[in-house]
């Protein structure tokens, strides 16, 4: 296993927001997306540690806020799995109410810093159980659920 650092570059800073590649026996996994917002430094990110966004058929999420979890709609679309807390999981089908929410704080600005963010079909989430395995790409994640930052919050384990 070996994990690459993909820093997000969100608003042009450095070391702000970031996302993982985490590389295993059988492909890699992405640990959060960063907002749609930094869509082409992910890909750029991946590109400079010898990988394709397309390769991507496993997210895994700490949980929902738009600097994590913002792009996940655009890899669920590539036809990658988005694993998240039981939770979060219906915000990501139905964005709209969490969007508008986040639009009362950013106002006009929500484009600019976030991005725009889309439903993610249902049949491309998957809320796993606490404490439950997941086994992809050669490794192993397990879920726990650490409710604290947000209600909604995981803590992958990886091996």
């Amino acid at each position: 296993m070996k994990i690459h650092t993909i820093d997000l570059q969100f608003m042009g800073v450095d070391r702000s927001i970031a996302a993982y590649a985490v590389e295993g026996s059988g492909g890699i996994v992405l640990i959060e997306t960063g907002p749609y917002s930094t869509w082409e430094a992910l890909q750029k990110g991946l590109i400079e540690h010898g990988f394709h966004i397309d390769q991507i058929q496993s997210v895994f999420l700490s949980h929902i806020h738009f600097d994590h979890a913002g792009a996940a709609w655009a890899l669920a679309e590539r036809g990658a799995t988005i694993y998240v807390h039981p939770a979060g999981l219906p915000h990501l089908a139905a964005p709209e109410k969490l969007y508008n929410s986040a639009k009362q704080i950013y106002g006009d600005q929500m484009e600019l810093l976030w991005g725009k963010m889309e439903p993610i079909k249902e049949e491309r989430l998957y809320a796993p159980q606490h404490g439950e395995t997941i086994e992809t790409c050669g490794l192993r994640l397990t879920a726990w659920y650490t409710p604290g930052h947000a209600v909604h919050h995981i803590a992958w384990e990886v091996v």
